[in-house]
Formats: structure tokens, C-alpha cells, sequence
């Protein structure tokens, strides 16, 4: 079909300027954000904040760590899958490399899918992955990512009236249960192209492997429980937080996750926060707070630093066998 060329001179613009215009919209979603904390918190004292992290136990913050470092586990498997599914495996620690590195890349910067790669990229080097095969990687994992973003989601609305709201608006269950139910209903459709297994995705010449109905299952499980254990790492740190309140929190925790990652903001920062203070209105702010601020010390910015440090240690590794070939 022949494309419109006034419509075909927006496309090119478009592409010729997409770099630009995804940072101009992050960088107005930040500062949206920004406004939206400002005035949740205006009634906020920085005194009370103080108060709730002095609330916050060793032994809460030691669990919180601990929950962090299970969900960066179970993440590590997204690349072992992916490139099961490629057919070219790799020994677990350069796939948990690429996976850790890529993940708190993305999570501390944006844009997943330029961070990411660039990460795999050095977690990868010297195997016999290519750049499009780090790109079916980078594609893989997200798909699994996505996967339990929205299983969560889809199960968590159909089953939970009043899990999704903004303060006191409540969307109506009927609303609500139709929105998870249609997407119960294309995870479902995903299932049953996996389960066909009509070969791989031709996207403009470029093969995408379409994982078999168990590798599918396994992206559901794998991903799923790393973000109910992700959202757990920041429960425990509420100061006098109920568990009665996980199904509502997860919820909160998925639609933050996903706000933040479509902004592109960098970390989300600002975006994740104010969306999880939006949709919480009857947990305590300063509580909540200063939580917030803990969990992006530890679930964040520590991991960010331990991947760059693994990182520099896989290049000085290969310095390393570079320079003793030489000498050989």
C-alpha cells in the first residue's frame, strides 16, 4: 500500500528526530513529575521523613537487601533463556553478567533498549555472539520482562476490586476486571503462538526465534516472580507496613515500573516515586517516603555500582588473556 507522502514526510521527520523527541518528552515527564511530588508532599515535614527512617530496622533494611539480590538472581536467567532460545548458550556467569549489567544499566539510566545492549555488549565480548544476536537478546529479555509485568497485572485486576486508583478515585471492578481480562487474553495469544511454533519473526529480513510453549511458560514464571520479589524488597521497608496490603501494593508497584520505564526518565527518578505515592493514598507519605529513598539506594544505585565494577573486572580479565596470547 502506498503511504501518503505528506504522512511519509511526518515518518522521516519523526525518525530524523527521535532521539531529541524521546528526551524532550522525558525530560517533561520529569519535570511533570516533579510537580506531582511537590504537591503530594507539600504537607510532607522533613522532620516526619526523618522520623520513619529512624522506624526502619537494620534487620528490615538486611531483608530488603536480601529480596534485592534474590530478584537480580532470578533476572540473571532472562539472558539464559533468551539465548537458549537462540540456540546459542553461553556458561551461566557471562549470561548473568550481560543480564545483571544490562538490567541496572536501564533501571539507572533509560532508555532499556540502547542501555541494555550497550551493556551486553562488553558483558558479551569474545563469544561468538553477534550484533544481532545481541539485539535478539536485548528483545528476548524484554518480551520476558513485559511478560510478567502483565501477567501480574492481568491477574491482580481480574481478582482484586479496587487495585487500581489514583488517591480516592477507584476504578469501577467491572472496568477494571475488562482491562485485565483483555490482557490475560493477548498474553494468551502469545502462548498459542508459541505453542504452534511456526518458525521465527522475519522483521525487515531480520530472524526473531520464537520461544517454544515451555520457554514461553518459563518467561511468565521467571519474570513474575522477580518483580513480586522486587516489590517485596520495598514493602518490608514501610515502616509498620501490612502484608494484607501486597495485592493493592504490587499493583502499584507494576503501574510505577511501567510509567517509569515508557517515560524513559533515567532510573525513572521522580516518575516511579510519584506514581506509587499516587496510588497508595492510605499508607502513611513519610513512611512511604522515606522507604522510597532507601529502596533506590538499594535496589538502584548499589547494583548500578556492582555491575560496573564487574564489568571493568571482565575487561581487565581480557586485557589480561590478550596480553598473554602476545606473549605465547
Amino acid at each position: 500500500m502506498k503511504i501518503d507522502p505528506r504522512l511519509q514526510t511526518l515518518i522521516d521527520w519523526l525518525r530524523a528526530h527521535q532521539t531529541k523527541l524521546t528526551a524532550l518528552v522525558a525530560t517533561l515527564v520529569i519535570v511533570a513529575a516533579g510537580f506531582v511530588l511537590a504537591e503530594i508532599l507539600r504537607e510532607v515535614r522533613y522532620a516526619d521523613v526523618m522520623a520513619a527512617m529512624a522506624r526502619i530496622s537494620p534487620q528490615h533494611i538486611a531483608l530488603s537487601v536480601a529480596l534485592a539480590a534474590l530478584s537480580y538472581f532470578v533476572l540473571t536467567f532472562y539472558d539464559v533463556l533468551a539465548l537458549h532460545a537462540m540456540g546459542k548458550p553461553q556458561r551461566y556467569w557471562r549470561a548473568a553478567l550481560g543480564s545483571f549489567s544490562a538490567y541496572t544499566f536501564s533501571h539507572n539510566l533509560g532508555f532499556a533498549p540502547i542501555t541494555g545492549a550497550a551493556a551486553r555488549w562488553r558483558a558479551y565480548k569474545g563469544t561468538n555472539l553477534t550484533g544481532a544476536d545481541i539485539a535478539r537478546i536485548v528483545v528476548l529479555a524484554g518480551v520476558t520482562f513485559w511478560l510478567g509485568i502483565f501477567v501480574l497485572l492481568g491477574v491482580f485486576l481480574v481478582s482484586f476490586p479496587g487495585a487500581l486508583r489514583i488517591h480516592d478515585q477507584i476504578l469501577a471492578f467491572p472496568v477494571q476486571a475488562a482491562i485485565g481480562g483483555a490482557v490475560l487474553l493477548a498474553i494468551g495469544g502469545y502462548l498459542v503462538l508459541c505453542a504452534r511454533q511456526m518458525g521465527p519473526i522475519i522483521i525487515f529480513g531480520w530472524a526473531l526465534p520464537v520461544p517454544t510453549l515451555p520457554q514461553a511458560l518459563m518467561q511468565f514464571g521467571l519474570a513474575a516472580t522477580d518483580i513480586a520479589i522486587a516489590s517485596a524488597a520495598l514493602l518490608v521497608l514501610i515502616p509498620g507496613a501490612d502484608w494484607a496490603l501486597y495485592p493493592d501494593f504490587l499493583v502499584a508497584y507494576v503501574v510505577a515500573v511501567v510509567v517509569a520505564l515508557v517515560s524513559h526518565a533515567p532510573g525513572g527518578l521522580g516518575v516511579f516515586e510519584a506514581v506509587i505515592l499516587v496510588t497508595l493514598p492510605e499508607v502513611d507519605k513519610a513512611a512511604l517516603l522515606s522507604a522510597l529513598i532507601l529502596y533506590r539506594i538499594i535496589y538502584y544505585w548499589g547494583p548500578f555500582l556492582l555491575a560496573i565494577a564487574l564489568l571493568a573486572l571482565n575487561e581487565a580479565r581480557m586485557a589480561a588473556q590478550r596480553k598473554r596470547s602476545v606473549q605465547i
